[in-house]
C-alpha cells in the first residue's frame, strides 16, 4: 500500500472512531427502551472498521502483530465488541501513524 492509501485508510479509521465514540456515550446514557438501537448502532461502527481492516491482506498485516494468521487474529480478538473497540482502535491508530511516519513518498 502507498502512504496517501494509508493515511486515507487512517482518516476513516479515525472517523470511525469517533462517531464510534460519539455512539458510545448515547448508548451509555440511553433510556432502557433505546438501549438496544443504540447498541445496534454501535455494532455497525464496528463492524464497518472491521471490514476496512481486513479488506486487503498488506493493511491487515500492517496492523496486526504475528507472523501467523493465527497470532494475527489473536492479536485482534476481543477488538470487534462494544467493551474494547474504542481502547484497541486507538492503539490500532497510533501503530498505523508511526508505520506511516517511518514510509517515504
Amino acid at each position: 500500500m502507498t502512504k496517501s492509501e494509508l493515511e486515507s485508510r487512517y482518516e476513516i479509521l479515525t472517523g470511525i472512531l469517533n462517531d464510534f465514540n460519539d455512539a458510545y456515550y448515547e448508548y451509555k446514557y440511553a433510556k432502557a427502551k433505546d438501549k438496544k438501537i443504540k447498541e445496534a448502532k454501535l455494532y455497525s461502527w464496528i463492524n464497518l472498521a472491521e471490514r476496512w481492516i481486513t479488506k486487503d491482506d498488506d493493511f491487515y498485516d500492517i496492523i496486526t502483530e504475528g507472523s501467523t494468521g493465527y497470532e494475527k487474529n489473536i492479536s485482534l480478538e476481543g477488538t470487534f465488541t462494544i467493551g474494547y473497540f474504542s481502547n484497541d482502535m486507538f492503539k490500532i491508530l497510533e501503530k498505523l501513524k508511526r508505520y506511516i511516519n517511518t514510509m517515504q513518498e
